[in-house]
């Protein structure tokens, strides 16, 4: 027990490279970075859409996956 009490101590003697709330900072912008890159694709869907395809669900309609009878081509 006592190698365990002197691990814990000399692990504490160790110090950051950077103050605690740099590591908060850095996280903040990773993540608007990421909320950015996932912002810039929002409109992405519905310029790649097929003409008449606006609002239909995939996967509804006949077996084989058509919601107006004829198929996307």
């Amino acid at each position: 027990m006592t190698s365990l009490a002197a691990l814990v101590a000399e692990e504490s003697a160790h110090s950051l490279p950077m103050p605690a709330w740099v590591f908060g900072v850095i996280a903040l912008v990773v993540f608007a970075l990421l909320l950015a890159a996932t912002w810039s694709f929002r409109g992405a869907a519905q310029k790649y859409a097929q003409p008449g395809d606006h609002g239909h669900a995939h996967g509804h309609g006949d077996a084989a996956g058509h919601a107006d009878g004829h198929g996307h081509h």
